[in-house]
């Protein structure tokens, strides 16, 4: 691409390093200058070849080659992104096991009903999108609540508004998650009003997302 070639040497770093994922402030530690200096860098990529924003320069670019390699940046973006994504489907699946293999070898503490996985848990929210009836069980919530963490943090790092177009997408499955895990521990669902409430809010249903099933024969199990 013979825009391409019109960028400086530093240039053409930071959009190598931008392929592969990394924010302003990555990028800025790769390269050993402050993230103003990577700021200035892209704006000057941006003006020299004619797009305004990331996600932009990325699909321009990802219909050529880079920087003089056989691959195309396309393809590489991809590659970056499907390695990310199964090195953290193996990262939460070893978590998750150890997390269930703990619970169950302790003698003194039961398993509570209903426990899920980190994959079960997201394919139950998603299965119940919009069902606000019923229970949710304190790992069904949770593994979807990191679910959801984890992907808008990673869409974040890529832009802002898609990651915002994301956590809208997602706020009707994870109302109604909520809504049943409130439901579980035995609290009104209208609790999850608070949330309107800055911080405080948070905190507070927070603490009865968290709270064990209501009459579960777990709480007649544990010892006085």
């Amino acid at each position: 691409m013979a825009q391409f070639n019109e960028l400086s040497k530093r240039e053409q770093e930071v959009v190598q390093h931008l392929l592969e994922g990394k924010s302003n402030k990555l990028i800025a530690l790769s390269l050993g200058v402050s993230d103003r200096t990577v700021e200035f860098h892209l704006k000057n990529i941006y003006t020299k070849l004619q797009v305004s924003t990331r996600v932009e320069l990325i699909l321009k670019l990802g219909q050529s080659p880079v920087a003089g390699r056989g691959e195309v940046a396309e393809n590489k973006d991809r590659l970056n992104i499907w390695n990310w994504a199964v090195s953290l489907r193996d990262a939460v699946s070893k978590i998750s096991e150890e997390l269930i293999m703990k619970s169950k070898t302790n003698s003194n503490v039961p398993t509570e009903a209903g426990t899920l996985t980190f994959f079960e848990a997201i394919r139950e929210c998603f299965t119940k999108y919009a069902e606000f009836n019923g229970r949710a069980s304190r790992s069904e919530f949770w593994w979807f609540t990191l679910f959801v963490t984890l992907v808008a943090s990673a869409l974040l790092l890529i832009n802002e508004t898609v990651s915002n177009i994301f956590l809208v997408a997602i706020l009707l499955p994870l109302l109604a998650a909520g809504t049943r895990r409130l439901r579980d521990s035995g609290k009104d669902p209208w609790w999850q009003l608070f949330l309107l409430v800055p911080v405080g809010g948070i905190v507070a249903v927070g603490i009865m997302w968290a709270l064990p099933p209501a009459n579960s024969k777990l709480e007649d199990t544990l010892p006085a």
